[in-house]
C-alpha cells in the first residue's frame, strides 16, 4: 500500500482490508440500523478495536451476522477478505488465545 492509502486507512473511522488481506481485531459490541445505500435495508454496523483504533464494520451479510452471534465482546477474529466489490467474500474465524507470555494459564489454587 502507498503512504496515502496508509493514511486514510488511518484516519477513516471505518474498517476496511484489501483483497487477499487478513487482520485480527478485538469484538466489541454491534448495533443493527439502517443502510446509507437503501433506507430500506437494514444493516449490522460492528465495532471492533484495531491497531488504529476503534473502526466501524457496516455488512448485510447474514453469514457474517451468524458469526458475529457466537463472538463475545472482547474475543479476537481473524478477518481474510478475497476478492472485490460485490465479488467479496470474507473468512472469519473466533482467535484462541493464551495467556500474554504464549503458555496456559494455570489453575487457581483451592483454598
Amino acid at each position: 500500500m502507498g503512504k496515502l492509502n496508509d493514511f486514510a486507512k488511518e484516519n477513516s473511522r471505518f474498517f476496511k482490508i484489501s483483497d487477499g488481506e487478513s487482520i485480527e481485531v478485538v469484538f466489541e459490541s454491534f448495533t443493527v440500523g439502517k443502510s446509507s445505500f437503501d433506507p430500506e435495508r437494514e444493516v449490522v454496523s460492528y465495532s471492533l478495536k484495531t491497531d488504529e483504533g476503534k473502526k466501524i464494520w457496516n455488512s448485510s451479510s447474514p453469514r457474517v451476522a451468524s458469526f458475529f452471534d457466537k463472538v463475545s465482546p472482547g474475543q479476537t477474529v481473524r478477518i481474510h477478505r478475497t476478492g472485490e466489490g460485490t465479488n467479496t467474500k470474507y473468512d472469519l474465524a473466533i482467535v484462541e488465545k493464551d495467556s500474554s507470555d504464549g503458555f496456559p494459564e494455570e489453575p487457581e489454587p483451592n483454598e
